[in-house]
């Protein structure tokens, strides 16, 4: 797909509208049950001769 002849213009109204869906998106109640997992972790790995090694 060729961009280079696309204007400026047309670039913020597609980026407005963009916004406005992004939003409603965002803003929307979220109904019934959400169940959920959270996980907290911290991992960390190094180098040994060429190979990663997770610890």
């Amino acid at each position: 797909m060729d961009l280079s002849g696309i204007k400026r213009s047309e670039v913020s109204r597609l980026s407005q509208e963009l916004d406005t869906r992004v939003g409603s998106f965002l803003d929307r109640p979220l109904e019934g049950l959400w169940p959920f997992l959270w996980r907290d972790a911290t991992c960390y790995g190094s180098r040994y001769i060429g190979r990663f090694i997770s610890h």
